[in-house]
């Protein structure tokens, strides 16, 4: 099952497996979405360097609800 259709769910056990390469979508808040659905235990499996890279990135929101509010003022 992918990550996004687990969202919402709670599993005893999670197996999150990566891809053998980087890839753009793999960010910290999909790990954090995939281990966070554990109740019991996570199992990741794949390259130390792929989860790491993963991790490092984040992504920047850009719903545009912070200008819609603020009219592009800082809070």
């Amino acid at each position: 099952m992918p990550v996004h259709k687990g969202q919402g769910s709670e599993f005893e056990n999670i197996f999150l497996i990566l891809p053998d390469k980087d890839y753009p979508v793999l960010s910290r808040e999909l790990i954090y979405t995939a281990i966070t659905r554990a109740s019991q235990s996570v199992t990741i499996l794949g390259k130390e360097e792929v989860l790491r890279t993963s991790i490092s990135r984040v992504i920047k929101r850009k719903s545009g609800l912070h200008d819609s509010l603020w009219g592009g003022r800082s809070l």
